[in-house]
């Protein structure tokens, strides 16, 4: 369960990769829950950040919310973190595998490839499956041993199969309407022709789109209900090509030019831009590129077969096929820098012709847990944690400092905000005061499968610093160790720094040792008195 702006209470251990239902985010500072006494391991969903404790007593999950800004920081420390991962709502890949016989059916997995289902199990061959909009239903090819292909359509739970053509003609390839009332499909004549041709889902209203003497099909429908267009692949030009038309046929237009065939066209979900796999040097790969201007980058850049390319709901990431392993396997590529790679399935079966749809809760990434239990088998970035400081916003986790102590100095720990500054214009930061007998240092996450970036305080002595978070990204934009010098730090008493808005910068007040910037360098090695951040988050020393 998520409770929004408060803290769910979860008893028993966490299942790894569980699908987990709900995300919000938080208003109103939370004091450490009650957490019932199980005898065991206890966990927590803090927005959208699921948390797993060795033991209640003494466990701190403490919110510090900015409403204007939309970012929350949760401080947790006080017993040892040994599961802290970031759900989101991610697609669901719907499949064909061959896993559990001697043909293709229809499987569905969540988007790092966990929890397996089948959908169809029958000893008819079915293929190229395509999500609805909605994601209320799949549509897909079948085949019957001694028959045609027909196109059909099942509901995302396994019910409702319906033949949506029958005839003597084979159909391949279809792909449903944004409104989901129609679907664009591939039929192959009695000549060995192919066209790209639309029908209702109820089997009415059949058309055929192109009507040409060339091969054309393996349609894909534009995702913008105001804009009902449609790629497709044809070899009306050697070789074979991308085009796009309108969904009565017309305005047909090249979208690819170049000496490599293209084939397998996917619309990007937002953006005017496609995927389709290409072939180059002696492989098929995965290229994306604009719909207006027809250039490409090569994605997959991969010594194997790549085929299928689908974007995400979101645009963050390419789904394909791929043989580098032997068998086809399911592929999921970042769309942008640094476009890593995970490998979904690993089975020794054929997983293919994926498509990304159907969203629901899951887990997007674990920072901390066991070894192997992030995506594609990865490590975490660490696995065990008795303090940090968590960034989120209402739909999603935004970074990871972890607070680092000697076990000595863990009772001592208090993470508290800072007074904020007069309102006005300027860039203001999110703002916390960690204090203990000693922070060693902080230790922020990087990114999926990166060293985090360190903050070294070891030589300073240092027992308590200003942290200053980034109100977008909940990046560390400045860390600021205070001299060790007495001042009151109890509830309700003043800050030991005072801080300003000048002519849109922030200035900071107080007795510094040292200043440190958002890469982690120190800038002030001798101490400062008084230190701007601005707008850009660029750290400068004023005295």
């Amino acid at each position: 369960m998520i409770m929004f702006g408060r803290i769910g209470v979860l008893a028993g251990a966490v299942v790894l990769g569980a699908m987990l239902a709900g995300c919000g985010g938080g208003s109103g500072a939370a004091g450490p829950p009650h957490l019932p006494d199980t005898g065991g391991e206890q966990s927590l969903e803090i927005g959208p950040l699921l948390v797993r404790a060795a033991s209640a007593p003494g466990f701190v999950a403490r919110d510090v919310p900015y409403p204007d800004t939309g970012i929350t920081l949760t401080a947790v420390y006080g017993s040892e973190i040994n599961y802290l991962a970031a759900q989101a709502l991610l697609d669901r890949i719907v499949f064909v595998s061959d896993r559990e016989g001697t043909v293709d059916n229809l499987w569905i997995c969540d988007l790092n490839g966990g929890n397996p289902v089948q959908l169809t199990d029958n000893t008819a061959t079915e293929g190229h499956p395509s999500w609805s909009r909605d994601g209320s239903a799949v549509t897909f090819e079948r085949q019957w041993p001694g028959q045609d292909v027909e196109i059909m359509t099942i509901n995302a739970d396994g019910s409702g199969v319906r033949a949506v053509t029958n005839n003597a003609l084979p159909d391949r390839h279809p792909s449903f309407s944004p409104e989901g009332r129609r679907i664009a499909f591939q039929r192959e004549s009695a000549g060995g022709n192919n066209d790209v041709c639309l029908i209702y889902t109820n089997g009415s209203g059949f058309l055929n789109l192109t009507l040409h003497a060339a091969w054309d099909g393996q349609p894909d429908w534009s995702p913008d209900v105001t804009d009902s267009t449609l790629l497709f692949a044809t070899d009306r030009d050697v070789p074979s090509e991308i085009y796009e038309m309108n969904d009565d046929g017309s305005g047909a237009t090249r979208i690819t030019d170049n000496n490599a065939s293209d084939s397998a066209p996917d619309y990007h979900p937002s953006r005017p831009l496609y995927a389709a796999e290409r072939w180059l040097h002696g492989n098929w790969e995965i290229v994306a590129g604009d719909v207006g201007a027809g250039d490409s980058d090569n994605y997959s850049a991969s010594p194997g077969q790549q085929h299928s390319p689908c974007w995400s709901s979101d645009g963050r990431f390419i789904a394909y096929q791929s043989d580098l392993g032997g068998d086809y396997e399911l592929v999921l590529q970042q769309a942008d820098l640094p476009m890593d790679k995970f490998a979904l399935t690993r089975n020794g079966s054929r997983d293919a012709e994926p498509d990304l749809g159907s969203p629901t809760m899951q887990t997007d990434r674990v920072i901390i847990g066991p070894p192997g239990s992030d995506w594609g088998g990865a490590d975490p970035i660490w696995s065990s944690c008795y303090a940090g400081v968590a960034a989120w916003d209402e739909t999603c986790y935004l970074n990871f400092v972890r607070i680092g102590l000697r076990p000595a100095d863990l009772g001592s720990l208090s993470v508290s905000p800072l007074t904020r500054p007069a309102q006005g214009p300027g860039f203001a930061p999110a703002a916390l005061l960690v204090e203990a007998d000693e922070i060693v240092n902080l230790r922020e996450d990087a990114g999926r499968g990166r060293e985090p970036t360190v903050w070294d305080l070891d030589a300073l002595n240092c027992t308590a610093a200003v942290l200053y978070f980034g109100i977008t990204d909940g990046k560390l934009v400045a860390v600021m160790p205070l001299r060790d010098t007495a001042y009151p730090s109890a509830a309700g008493a003043r800050d030991p720094v005072a801080r300003r808005l000048e002519a849109g910068v922030l200035v900071t007040e107080g007795p510094f040792s040292a200043v440190f910037d958002a890469h982690g360098h120190n800038v002030a090695p001798d101490g400062a008195a008084a230190v701007a951040i601005d707008d850009s988050a660029t750290v400068s020393v004023l005295r």
